[in-house]
């Protein structure tokens, strides 16, 4: 998983330094926490983007940022539950927990439906693309009329996904819309509600995403893991830092466990997919 970095800043000096310590050492909510006694110091760092949530005295100002975890004064309850609701915060699944898997790449490409393509095989996970252009010869129409009976709302939309899925080589899924301009008449609202659907029937999905079909930023927020493949080279463009700047500013960089996953000259996708 992405390393998630949370700040913690509190007047209790001896008890934000144990909870650090706590954080940093429970197993159960994987992150790093970094302790602060003093404000200035906090948010120096978390101007640099360095962390996904902060955890914060009640009486503290907030200074516009978010997820904030708030800790009442007198009242800081269990560091247990901090670590849950830290998770919570920032809408993070365990790893046990994963049904929905999403694959996004800033460059575009071939890389990252083949990428996502591999996941599905390999964990038998339902495809979904939902990339701007069909990368199959399989028609649109069956993923058109999904993304109808989601805007609906439709009782019989599980039914229809699982009794119209279309094989894809060796896995089955959806090959994508036959515009990109379809996805885009879909709120994140009508997202969550279909993927919740799925999650209630205990259903894996791997949904290839395309820049042009995102709703709006917080899709990213409701799917359970993110990965992101990306070439070496990639990863030294002013494209790539330019992405990252904006994934730290509206708080998406660590959300649904986002990774970024190194694809070497040297190693095929097949072979990075199967040391995750």
């Amino acid at each position: 998983m992405k390393e998630i970095c949370i700040g913690v800043c509190c007047r209790d000096t001896r008890y934000g330094k144990r909870l650090m310590e706590y954080l940093n050492h429970q197993k159960e909510f994987p992150m790093t926490a970094w302790f602060f006694a003093e404000e200035t110091a906090l948010w120096k760092k978390e101007q640099e983007g360095m962390f996904q949530c902060l955890v914060l005295s009640e009486e503290m100002p907030d200074c516009g940022r978010s997820p904030i975890c708030r800790l009442k004064e007198g009242e800081y309850g269990s560091a247990a539950d901090i670590a849950e609701k830290i998770y919570e915060c920032l809408r993070v699944r365990k790893k046990e927990e994963w049904l929905v898997y999403g694959i996004y790449s800033p460059f575009g490409g071939q890389a990252s439906t083949a990428f996502a393509l591999e996941l599905a095989r390999k964990k038998s996970l339902i495809y979904m693309g939902m990339q701007p252009y069909l990368p199959f010869a399989s028609g649109e129409e069956a993923t058109d009329e999904l993304l109808f009976r989601i805007r609906q709302r439709q009782e019989d939309c599980m039914d229809y996904f699982v009794r119209h899925q279309e094989r894809l080589g060796e896995i089955k899924g959806y090959p994508g819309a036959g515009c990109f301009l379809d996805y885009r008449e879909l709120t994140t609202d009508d997202c969550r509600w279909f993927l919740e659907q799925l999650r209630e029937e205990g259903i894996s999905v791997v949904i290839d995403i395309g820049t042009a079909c995102v709703p709006s930023l917080d899709f990213f927020r409701i799917l359970d893991k993110i990965y992101l493949p990306v070439t070496e080279q990639e990863l030294k463009t002013e494209l790539y830092a330019g992405f990252l700047k904006q994934m730290r500013r509206y708080s998406l960089w660590g959300c649904s466990g986002m990774e970024e996953v190194i694809i070497c000259g040297r190693e095929s996708i097949k072979e990075v997919v199967a040391q995750l």
